[in-house]
Formats: C-alpha cells, sequence, structure tokens
C-alpha cells in the first residue's frame, strides 16, 4: 500500500468538510445553534476551510494532467453556472442583482486560476503573460468570487512550487493567512477591518492550513481506486448541497 493520502481520498475529505461546515453555517439561524455551545459551533462551521485548498491543489494537478484544457475550463465554466443561483440565496440570502452578478462562487475563482496557469504555461512574451494574468486576477476581484484573488494565487503558488512541499506550505498559508487579514480590501472592495482579532477568523485559517498541510505533506500522488463518482463529485455535490441547504431553511424556517 501506498503511505499517505490518495487523491480520491483528499477529495472525499474536502467535499465532506465543505458540506459540514455549510450545513452549520447557513442553517444555524434557522435552527438556533442546534443547541451547541459557542466552540462546537465555530469548529462545526469553520471545518468547510479543510477543502478549498484541497481543490486548488488538484486545479494545479488537473492542469498538468488533463487531456484537454478546453473541455476542462468549459467544465469549470458550466458548474460555476449552475452553482451561483445557489449560491446567491445561501450566502448573500436571495437572488438580488448584487448576490448573482457581482459575488461569485468559488468554482469562479477555480477557473480564473486554472486560466492563470494557461497563461503561465502559453509561449506567449513575459510582458503579454504579466498582463494577462493581472487581467485575470481583476476578474477575480470585480467579481467578487469566494477566494477571488488569492484563490488564483494559491493556485500559481502550487503550480510553480511543484516538488517544493515545505516552500509551497508556507507561501499557501501565508496566502491563506492574508485573505482573511486583507479580504476585505482585495476580495470584496470594503474598508479594511480587523478580522484577524476574531477566534472564527483564526479557527478558518487554522483548518484552511490544515487542507494545506495534507496536500503539500501527506498526499502520495496517486489517484487511488478509479472511481468516476469520486471524479466528479466535486462538481455536482457542490451545487448539490446547496440547494439542499436552501430548501432545508425553506421549510424549517417557516416551521419556526
Amino acid at each position: 500500500m501506498e503511505k499517505g493520502l490518495s487523491r480520491n481520498t483528499l477529495k472525499v475529505i474536502a467535499i465532506v468538510t465543505i458540506i459540514i461546515g455549510h450545513f452549520f453555517l447557513y442553517t444555524l439561524a434557522t435552527f438556533r445553534g442546534f443547541g451547541l455551545d459557542r466552540t462546537l459551533k465555530m469548529i462545526l462551521m469553520s471545518v468547510c476551510f479543510v477543502g478549498p485548498p484541497i481543490f486548488m491543489f488538484f486545479i494545479s494537478e488537473g492542469f498538468r494532467y488533463t487531456s484537454s484544457k478546453k473541455r476542462y475550463a468549459l467544465r469549470l465554466l458550466v458548474f460555476a453556472l449552475i452553482t451561483q443561483a445557489a449560491h446567491s440565496v445561501t450566502a448573500k440570502g436571495g437572488l438580488g442583482f448584487e448576490g448573482f452578478f457581482l459575488d461569485w462562487n468559488v468554482i469562479l475563482a477555480l477557473l480564473l486560476g486554472f486560466l492563470d496557469l494557461c497563461v503561465i504555461e502559453s509561449e506567449q512574451k513575459p510582458a503579454v503573460k504579466v498582463l494577462g494574468i493581472l487581467a485575470l486576477l481583476s476578474v477575480g476581484y470585480f467579481t467578487r468570487c469566494e477566494w477571488g484573488v488569492f484563490g488564483q494565487l494559491m493556485i500559481m503558488s502550487f503550480h510553480l512550487m511543484r516538488g517544493k512541499k515545505a516552500a509551497k506550505f508556507l507561501t499557501v498559508s501565508v496566502l491563506m493567512i492574508l485573505s482573511f487579514v486583507l479580504g476585505d480590501i482585495f476580495a470584496f472592495g470594503g474598508s479594511f477591518q480587523l478580522m484577524w482579532l476574531t477566534a472564527l477568523s483564526w479557527m478558518d485559517i487554522a483548518f484552511g492550513i490544515l487542507g494545506t498541510d495534507l496536500v503539500c505533506f501527506f498526499y502520495h500522488g496517486k489517484n487511488g481506486r478509479k472511481s468516476k463518482f469520486i471524479q466528479y463529485s466535486f462538481y455536482t455535490l457542490y451545487p448539490l448541497h446547496l440547494l439542499v441547504i436552501v430548501a432545508v431553511n425553506l421549510i424549517f424556517g417557516k416551521a419556526a
């Protein structure tokens, strides 16, 4: 047996933690905190941050191994569009213009990161590459998608530091911290807030760094058992679990 975690195992960890975290985060008001103490509620909400760095890492892996970069990018685009309505309702509370068109879900950040890698590995002149990446970072900024600019930078770091585990871990971890500390400025265009002073933000960061640690030091580089379900689980389960959360809030919210 291979020592470490397979790609399939890491993907299962990512999607399960995302589903658990989002369920508790977005249904907390409906179920009045589930009667849990503050620390446990914080853990259950923050555990979803294990998943994003894992999928950012596998975007860099997917770029390297995919047989068709166009199909890969198109698939990400389709699922970003499918996910957006459910994301707008759960994260922004409705389908208003700003929530639907100006606050995009994390899959768009994954798509932009993938396109960043396409630019980096293209045969264009360095100056053209820089302009292309800046343009894509601008899209991440102005669409205010989850993780946005920092998500793109993490994906590029995973790609450019391939084989350098410690450097990759440290770089992505620093970007993870900056995404919270400076998130209001670079991701959402708002005023600076000292988010890093809150215990919940530090717990979010800790779980995000845990996900980074798993892919940097515990991934053994193999797929594991072949499974089309696991291969496409993120793309299907991500929008599906948000729709389930919307339904739960509608049903039990009215009942309350």
